[in-house]
This record gives C-alpha cells, sequence and structure tokens, in this order.
C-alpha cells in the first residue's frame, strides 16, 4: 500500500497582512508620513520650477499631457499662483535627496540637485494612478495622490544594471526603454558590456577590423562558436553601435540622471579583437600562434603593440562615454599562454615579475596609469586584485564578497555585484517551462533579502562600499523581450536594495507595493516575470506513518489555487486550505492569483515510495551552492525539475562520492532503487561511474546487494536509473554513487573535476 500524502497550506511571511494604506512608492522612501485627505490634478493645475529644473519636472509635464491632456505649465493655471512647486534647496544634505510635501491644495519638491528633483518627481508619478504612464489619453481617470510627507534620500551612490551587448547585440531602442525604466526606480548607472570573445559592439574609428570582422560571428544567435573567420556562405551573426549612436545613446540616459559606464575587456575575453588583429595575440617559443578556437579566455599578449592598441581604443571610448569609472574588467584569465608566450615571457624578465598573477597587475597598472593620466578612473571586476591592485583601481565584486571585502580593507572603492544575490542571467524559478538560463538559482526574495554592506567590515570600512548592481550576461538571452524577463522585476527590488535603508524594508510590503508597479510595466509593455514568490512543496511523515507535504512562500491574504494534472490553475480551479490528501503519484500544480490571474506558480511530481519521509544520512554534504533542498530532498516524493537542476530537490557534489544511508526504522522489504543523474558535460555536470547498494540491520555491518557500472549517456539532461535485486529484508539501506572524477580530455573543463547531481531516491 502507497503512503498518503496531505497537503497542507502555511506560511513564509510572518507578521500582520499588507495595509492598504501603504502607499505603493519603489524603492520605499526612507522617511514618509502619511496625512488626511488627496491632490487632485485638474486641467487648471500649475507647475512652476526655474529653468534649471525643467528637465527634471519632464516626465511629470510630458507624461500629464499624454495620459490625461493636461499642460502643467502652458495651461490656463498658468497665471495663478504655483499649485505644483519644485525648488532646489541647498539644506537637503545628499545630493541626490529630495523633499516633497503633498498637501490637499499645493504641492512642494525640493532638493539639492536636479537630480534629486527628477527622483521626487519619480515618487510623485507612483503616487498617481499608474495610468500616468499609458502611451494614449486615459479618460475618466480621478488623477488623485494622498496627502503625504517625504524626506528621502539613496543608500548608495552607486545604482546599477550591467548589461552584456556583447555576447547577443541588443537593439538600441531596447536599451533606451531599459534607461526608462531604470530611472522610473531611481537607478544611476546603466554598465555595458560591450566586448567580449563573442563580438565587438564598439566603432573604432582606428581600428576598422573590430566592426568588419569582431562585430559579426560564424552562426546563429545560439550558437556562439566564436569564429570570425565566416565564408559567404555562412549565416553570421551581430552588429555593432556607431560612435554617433552611442553619444547619442549617452545623452538619452543623461536627461534621465543615468551614467553609462563602458566596458572595455583585457586581458581576457578578448576573441573577437584578435581575430581583427592577430598579432595581438601571444607567440609560443617557435614564433608560432596558439589553437584556441574554443577558448574564450584566452588573452591579450603584453607586448607594446597591444598597449598601443588598447589605449587607442581607451581614447575613442573616453572620447564618446564621460562616465568616471572606465570599466577594464580583468576577469577570468586563464593566463596558460603567458607562461609560454615569448613576448610574455620576456616582459616578466624585464619587469621583474615572479608569476603571471603579477604580470596580470602588471597589465591592469600600467593601463590605470593611461586612464588616470586623461582624469579617469578605472574599475574591474575582483580578479583585478591578483598579483597586487592599481593603486587607484574600483573593485567590482563579483565571484563573491569577499573580493569586496578585501578592497575595501585596502581602501578602495567597491561596488557589490557577487553572483549569488546579483546574477540576473541565473533562473528566478524552478517552475515547469521557465526560459533556459546559465545556471543558478535566484528567486526575487534571494535579490531583496541582500545587504551589499558585509557584516565583518570594520565600521571604518563600510564607507567604501559605494553600492550594487545587477548584471544580465546574455550568453542564452538572444534578445530584448528574454532580456526584460530576467532583468524584472528582480532589478526592481536591487533598486530598493540600493535605496533603501535596511531597516526600512520588509519583503511582504514590497511585494504589495510591486503589485501596483506591475501595472506601470504593463504600461511600457514589460516582458517581466509573474514569479514574485518562492513557493516551496516540503513533506514530512508523521507519527501515524503518513507523509504530510506543506507549500511555503506565499504572504498571508493571497489567493491560492491547485490542481492534480499538471495544468496550470485558473480562478476557477479548487482553492488550497486546510490539508490535501494524495493517495498516488500525482503532479501539484499550485498558482498564487491576484485579480483572478496568476501572478507566480509551481509544479512538482510526486513519486511516492517506501523511502518517503525517512530519515537519511549523508557522509558527504553537497555543496553549498546545491545544497538548498537538504539531505531530506532525496526522500521527500517530490522530482526535481526536467530541464535544470538549479532547484531545491537536486543536489550536487563536485568531484566527490554521494553515500547516503535511509533509516526505515523498522525492518523493510526492497528490491529496487531508481533514481536520475543530472548529465551535462557542456557544464562540467557528468554522470556517474557506477552505483552500489548495500543494506543492514545495525547501521555497521553492511552487505552489498546490487552493483553496476554506469556508460555515460549521449543526450545531455536527466538521466534516469534503475537497478533492482532479490527482495532483502532491512532497516538501513545505503546507496553508494562514485562520480566521473576528472572530466576527461577533449570535454569542457578537461581536468577539472566533474559535477555529480543527484535527484530522488526512490525505493520498493
Amino acid at each position: 500500500m502507497r503512503p498518503l500524502i496531505l497537503l497542507l497550506l502555511t506560511g513564509l511571511f510572518h507578521g500582520a497582512a499588507f495595509s492598504q494604506q501603504t502607499i505603493p512608492v519603489i524603492p520605499a522612501p526612507n522617511e514618509m508620513t502619511v496625512a488626511a485627505g488627496n491632490f487632485t490634478f485638474t486641467p487648471q493645475t500649475h507647475i512652476v520650477c526655474s529653468k534649471a529644473l525643467e528637465n527634471a519636472i519632464h516626465p511629470l509635464v510630458t507624461k500629464f499631457k499624454t495620459a490625461a491632456g493636461y499642460d502643467l505649465i502652458n495651461g490656463p493655471g498658468k497665471n495663478h499662483p504655483a499649485d505644483v512647486l519644485v525648488q532646489l534647496d541647498s539644506s537637503i544634505g545628499n545630493t541626490e535627496g529630495y523633499s516633497l510635501e503633498v498637501g490637499v491644495t499645493r504641492i512642494s519638491l525640493k532638493a539639492r540637485s536636479a537630480a534629486g528633483a527628477f527622483y521626487g518627481v519619480q515618487t510623485l508619478l507612483q503616487l498617481l494612478p499608474a495610468a500616468i504612464e499609458k502611451k494614449e489619453l486615459s479618460n475618466n481617470v480621478l488623477w488623485t495622490l494622498p496627502c503625504v510627507s517625504i524626506h528621502d534620500q539613496p543608500r548608495f551612490g552607486y545604482r546599477g544594471v550591467m548589461l552584456d551587448v556583447a555576447r547577443h547585440y541588443m537593439p538600441l531602442d531596447f536599451i533606451r526603454k531599459l534607461i526608462d525604466l531604470l530611472a522610473m526606480q531611481k537607478m544611476n548607472r546603466l554598465h555595458l558590456h560591450l566586448t567580449d570573445s563573442q563580438g565587438w559592439r564598439f566603432e573604432s574609428k582606428k581600428y576598422p577590423n573590430l566592426i568588419k570582422v569582431g562585430a559579426f560571428r560564424k552562426g546563429t544567435p545560439l550558437n556562439t562558436t566564436y569564429d570570425f573567420a565566416s565564408r559567404p556562405a555562412d549565416t553570421v551573426y551581430g552588429g555593432y553601435y556607431t560612435q554617433l549612436q552611442l553619444r547619442e545613446l549617452v545623452r538619452y540616459a543623461q536627461k534621465r540622471y543615468i551614467t553609462i559606464v563602458p566596458e572595455l575587456e583585457m586581458p581576457s575575453h578578448s576573441q573577437a579583437a584578435l581575430a581583427s588583429y592577430p598579432d595581438l595575440a601571444c607567440l609560443d617559443s617557435n614564433g608560432k600562434k596558439f589553437a584556441y578556437p574554443q577558448d574564450i579566455q584566452n588573452e591579450f599578449c603584453t607586448k607594446d603593440a597591444t598597449f598601443t592598441f588598447l589605449e587607442n581604443i581607451l581614447v575613442e571610448i573616453m572620447d564618446v562615454f564621460p562616465s568616471r569609472y572606465i570599466h577594464v574588467a580583468g576577469d577570468e584569465a586563464s593566463k596558460q599562454n603567458w607562461k609560454k608566450c615569448i613576448y610574455c615571457q620576456r616582459r616578466m624578465k624585464q619587469e621583474g615579475l615572479q608569476n603571471v598573477e603579477e604580470l596580470q597587475s602588471y597589465f591592469i597598472k600600467r593601463i590605470e596609469r593611461f586612464v588616470n593620466s586623461r582624469g579617469r578612473q578605472i574599475i574591474g571586476w575582483d580578479e583585478i586584485l591578483q598579483g597586487g591592485l592599481a593603486p587607484n583601481a574600483a573593485v567590482m565584486s563579483w565571484t563573491g564578497i569577499e573580493g569586496g571585502i578585501k578592497a575595501a580593507h585596502l581602501h578602495h572603492q567597491v561596488i557589490m555585484t557577487p553572483g549569488a544575490f546579483c546574477y540576473l542571467d541565473h533562473y528566478q524559478s524552478d517552475a515547469p517551462g521557465e526560459p533556459v538560463a546559465i545556471g543558478g538559482y535566484l528567486p526575487l526574495s534571494t535579490v531583496y533579502g541582500y545587504d551589499p554592506v558585509p557584516a565583518s567590515l570594520p565600521e571604518g570600512e563600510k564607507s567604501y562600499i559605494q553600492g550594487t548592481q545587477g548584471n544580465l550576461w546574455t550568453e542564452y538571452i538572444p534578445g530584448p523581450a528574454k532580456a526584460e524577463y530576467m532583468i524584472f522585476p528582480r532589478a526592481v527590488a536591487l533598486a530598493e536594495v540600493a535605496w533603501t535603508q535596511p531597516a526600512k524594508k520588509k519583503f511582504e510590503d514590497f511585494i504589495a507595493r510591486l503589485d501596483q508597479y506591475c501595472k506601470r510595466l504593463d504600461a511600457y509593455q514589460v516582458n517581466y516575470s509573474r514569479h514574485l514568490f518562492e513557493i516551496k512543496l516540503l513533506t514530512a511523515r508523521d507519527q501515524q506513518g503518513r507523509i504530510l507535504a506543506s507549500v511555503e512562500g506565499v504572504a498571508p491574504g493571497r489567493e491560492v489555487r491547485y490542481t492534480l494534472d499538471g495544468t496550470t490553475p485558473t480562478a476557477n480551479a479548487d482553492i488550497l486550505r486546510g490539508s490535501l490528501a494524495i493517495d498516488n503519484d500525482k503532479t501539484l500544480s499550485v498558482a498564487v492569483l491576484t485579480e483572478g490571474k496568476v501572478t507566480d506558480q509551481i509544479a512538482k511530481t510526486f513519486r511516492l515510495h517506501k523511502a518517503v519521509g525517512r530519515k537519511i544520512q549523508l557522509a558527504t554534504q553537497p555543496d553549498a551552492q546545491y545544497s538548498r533542498g537538504g539531505s531530506h530532498a532525496l526522500v521527500d516524493g517530490i522530482l526535481g525539475n526536467n530541464e535544470h537542476f538549479e532547484d531545491d530537490q537536486w543536489l550536487g557534489w563536485e568531484g566527490k562520492t554521494f553515500e547516503g544511508t535511509i533509516d526505515f526504522e523498522s525492518p523493510a522489504s526492497t528490491s529496487s532503487l531508481q533514481t536520475r543523474f543530472f548529465h551535462k558535460p557542456t557544464s562540467w555536470l557528468w554522470a556517474p561511474k557506477s552505483v552500489t547498494v548495500q543494506v543492514s540491520d545495525d547501521n555497521l555491518n553492511f552487505r552489498t546487494v546490487a552493483k553496476t557500472e554506469i556508460s555515460a549517456p549521449a543526450p545531455e539532461g536527466p538521466m534516469t536509473f534503475s537497478i533492482s535485486w532479490t527482495p532483502v529484508m532491512a532497516r538501513y539501506l545505503k546507496v553508494i554513487v562514485e562520480p566521473v572524477g576528472i572530466i576527461p580530455a577533449g570535454a569542457i573543463g578537461a581536468g577539472d573535476l566533474g559535477w555529480l547531481f543527484v535527484d530522488e531516491v526512490v525505493i520498493e
């Protein structure tokens, strides 16, 4: 007889439900008081400001003219005192701070700078109905906002998003749209990753081959071959931005108080440049180039010609982009060719360098001197710390928080952007049908819960943390629609992280405000993700031997509906209340509905078997990054995602043996094991070499009942594995899975340890 499953609805969130009186402004203001009454805009409403603030109030004026048909500047009220007065006020301490007073008859907005006034305008717009964002006239709308007193300023001066346009070219219209959206949420940096091994997007007047060759690679958009030697019959992919286009983009961003930070990759990720100018590549001791058709980490050679080339490019970049920061990357340099290159070895001897890490430091420091000589400052990924940090460099910490901590200890400026919290190319849900991503798992709640200031930093060094940034790498993102899906609403959450003091943040309140903010994204036709919650299904066995499953991650008061046939729940599906009994294998779909529409959902397949809910002891714990479900995930009756391994059900070990012992609590008859391994060599994931099953009565003396060797399958994805034995009675059952070990030669990651990923351990 199969065990019975009961489904119970519980809450991840605690405290009172969202109050209807909460003002839906994002990022949340740091100081706000709500008063009685409202202010209503009419055709007679008149706005007054100095000429210096005309650009700052431009969004308010243009949106009212478009959505309401009101002319706030030249309308019928222009001859009476201002209804909306916008002024500069030097008493406001923060450069980007503002003060907003909304009364029944008058609005006053004061700011220290035009940027602060602009942010006050964004708050004012969010206090109005979402129809203000529409691109056509909205009739029968009462343009009313609540009376509030807001004194606000950002927590950090750097609040940004990085867009990788090198892996996939992004249209200028989309970049302008992204700038508009970032401005709405008070972000002030757009970091453009302009060059990489898969493409060069910046027009150089001095080096035309960079756009003739390096901007177009052989193959379709998702077939990133790094092959720029395309023949006439080949399909090519790519594009580039002219300097004129980029100058216009800079001006467009400046009007929205956003600085564009350009990035020129060096010394690695340089294949597009080396394909355009092969003489910049390393040479071996025989004067021959190294083979690197598929090596995206190939570096520029450190000979003088390389620095002449890079300095000339930097002159052009700095002429187009006025940003104080010039990003020089510095990440993921393998430096293997440098160890054998005749020029690089000569350089090391000339400069007295002990290793290639010091050579990389020499490279970055030389570039820094040049950039500093032109009044700018370099910023690079945290690998620029290797071999010694350049004297004036700022650090973008992506590999974790350690690089940022080290740079702050050295009293260098830091932008925190660790992958675990800020990589927007990671999966944001383990729901079925999610578009393919590069890997990782980053739900909205994790982004929102991030604090860019490491707790371990001494108080005197915290000021070196200048801000935070979300990064969208586009290897698997061929166009704007998918880019929007990956960026939003996670970038909205990061905007609040960067602006609002931690004590003022509460995820449940943010989600309530985000519901309203999404209506504004709808007006912009943003293809944002609806995954607002981190819905989880958990299972346990009660004292009566039943299996209890619970739903976590849904805020109180939300409408939750379900189906048991795998279909997406609608407003007509059963409401999930109390407990739900499942007595055989089912696919449970749970959805959160808002105003009758699905705002988030998850689906999991339940596989009922003898080990469900039992204790399992692991001899070696999985890697911290791939252990969210804990060991219980192996015997919770829930199968992992069929499309990717970044969910709570798959556990991963890097090069280590999986050994799990199940305790049935009393002797049980078993005769088969079924499980799944995720085989994906392109991501360093390999099927195991062997599986062994042992049983014991005392958890000390085990005897083998089954063992088999495994040949790695060709197709990538979940590999189903089964093994059986003559029925045996025993209290304990041990499963031993030997990993592939070292990745074989010729495969991606050859020489590194392969990963072993294991799903549900089904015992019958």
